[in-house]
């Protein structure tokens, strides 16, 4: 049986016997699949709309109310968007991202008592306050209590650092501090300077 020569049908990818082509793709157009021009599947002719909703249709945001392609929708959701719901890093009160670096600006001026210092620090100083100031004095008393335990034979409960953050936790808590806050004035002079213009 000598090989039959096939052609490729426009609407289904399948390899059709050229002969068959023809009756193949009218039958393929109107009954089946249609390729998506979005993303290149193939779906069925009766389902394209709703395919190109599901997938493909920009999404208005129902907090800035701004259109955005659908391929960028969860990024605008989690980073982008001004009107997405942030926690003061202080406070923990939450606000929209537009209002939240102003906020944070006022909230971390106020103050808390430090009791080994006798004094007032800025609750946004509060962490380096106590890493700089008081974490010699913290590893002090984990090391003696450490010890005690190990005399007492452990009955006692090992407390942790202040806050409940260890040092890599504080570091860590510094650097995504320090990174918000960047970003933040970056998409705060980039407003500014949208509005000027």
């Amino acid at each position: 049986d000598p090989a039959v020569a096939t052609s490729t049908c426009a609407h289904c990818n399948r390899e059709i016997p050229s002969p068959n082509i023809a009756l193949h793709s009218a039958h393929c157009a109107r009954n089946l699949h249609l390729k998506c021009e979005h993303c290149g599947d193939m779906v069925p002719r009766k389902h394209m709309d709703q395919h190109y909703d599901d997938n493909h249709a920009p999404v208005n945001c129902p907090r800035c109310e701004q259109t955005v392609e659908h391929e960028l929708w969860d990024l605008h959701k989690r980073l982008q968007c001004p009107q997405r719901m942030l926690a003061c890093q202080y406070c923990k009160f939450e606000l929209p991202a537009a209002d939240i670096f102003e906020h944070q600006d006022v909230c971390g001026n106020r103050t808390k008592y430090c009791q080994p210092c006798n004094k007032d620090i800025r609750l946004r100083e509060w962490i380096g306050h106590e890493l700089l100031l008081h974490s010699k004095t913290n590893a002090a008393a984990e090391s003696s209590r450490s010890m005690l335990e190990k005399e007492e034979g452990g009955c006692h409960k090992q407390v942790r650092p202040a806050f409940g953050l260890n040092h890599k936790q504080l570091f860590l808590t510094i650097a995504i501090t320090g990174l918000a806050v960047l970003i933040g004035s970056i998409l705060f002079q980039r407003r500014i300077g949208s509005s000027e213009a």
